[in-house]
């Protein structure tokens, strides 16, 4: 009876002693889970912290995931024209809860382990599609998202990973390219010329294009002062010039700085077969952007926004019509 009395109380000891390692292993996990380690991060996570927020997914950040967050760091946001916390408060709840839905993805994704190759897709939590690089520039690995450079990969939370990212990702809003031109009004003459040209329904369909658009006054510049102007000229004039601005497949900016050697110049082959004259552009020591210049451009056009993302592919607005023909 007294053998029995003391096995069973070693036995109950044991157990109080496993629950408490238990407990502490709990306590530990969770407070280990990607919504408090964001939150400890507070001088470069801040913005994104403040963001998560106004919405339902810091609480989803406790769960169990496991969860690949794609962090822009404070300095992200202040590019993208957040100066500080209190900006980020005051913007809309229904853009931030799309923005930081964009930038969160099921599993665990170590994106500097993927293969070498351009624009992986992979589902946000929100469903949108993410486009991811992996590619060797001067013997450098570099890994971009939608064409924005990852600063530093796999932070761990006990439910997943933290990758910092070097620009805030725009939420795919548009599933088409004629969305994303009908609805910017600095593109309204482009979109009349699709029109006039016969080629509008062409960025409607699931074929997947880049574009690079010229904005309304890019078309002044040329000579289309007015909209009217375009509506009387030739559909098989316009058809032609914009048939010099996109071609088939995916290519963010970056993917050019990815791709072109030490003479920081490259061309692309666009949609008529002829190409354009493409040169890196440099803001120090970093490649940030790229200029355009087609045959019968005296002066490259400047890229003035980037990287607007479609489900049918990518836009990217410039200064200038691309003139194929030498004068």
């Amino acid at each position: 009876m007294q053998l029995l009395k003391y096995t069973c109380l070693i036995l109950f000891a044991g157990v109080i002693a496993c629950t408490k390692k238990d407990d502490t292993k709990l306590s530990t996990e969770v407070e280990n889970r990607l919504a408090f380690v964001i939150d400890d991060n507070k001088f470069n996570f801040s913005f994104f912290n403040t963001a998560m927020g106004r919405t339902a997914y810091r609480n989803e950040l406790l769960n169990d995931g496991p969860f690949t967050v794609l962090i822009p760091d404070n300095n992200a946001f202040i590019k993208a024209g957040y100066a500080n916390d209190q900006a980020v408060l005051k913007e809309s709840g229904v853009i931030l809860n799309n923005m930081v839905a964009y930038h969160i993805v099921h599993g665990t994704w170590k994106l500097n382990e993927m293969p070498f190759k351009f624009n992986q897709e992979l589902s946000a939590i929100s469903g949108s599609k993410i486009y991811v690089t992996r590619w060797i520039k001067n013997a450098d690995t570099v890994v971009t998202i939608n064409g924005t450079p990852v600063l530093a990969f796999n932070l761990n939370a006990s439910n997943g990973l933290i990758q910092v990212i070097d620009n805030v990702l725009q939420p795919l809003v548009y599933s088409k390219i004629g969305e994303v031109i009908s609805s910017d009004t600095t593109l309204n003459y482009l979109n009349v010329a699709l029109q006039q040209a016969g080629l509008k329904e062409e960025f409607y369909k699931n074929e997947v294009n880049t574009f690079f658009a010229p904005s309304n006054n890019a078309f002044r510049k040329a000579g289309f002062q007015t909209i009217d102007s375009i509506s009387r000229t030739d559909a098989n004039v316009l058809k032609s010039l914009l048939q010099y601005h996109f071609f088939q497949g995916r290519r963010f900016i970056y993917d050019y700085i990815l791709t072109t050697g030490t003479t920081e110049r490259t061309t692309q082959t666009m949609f008529n077969n002829n190409t354009v004259k493409i040169s890196l552009v440099k803001s120090g020591t970093k490649y940030t952007s790229i200029t355009l210049a087609g045959e019968g451009n005296a002066n490259p056009a400047q890229v003035i926004k980037s990287n607007v993302m479609a489900g049918n592919g990518v836009v990217h607005i410039i200064d200038q019509i691309l003139n194929e023909n030498q004068k």
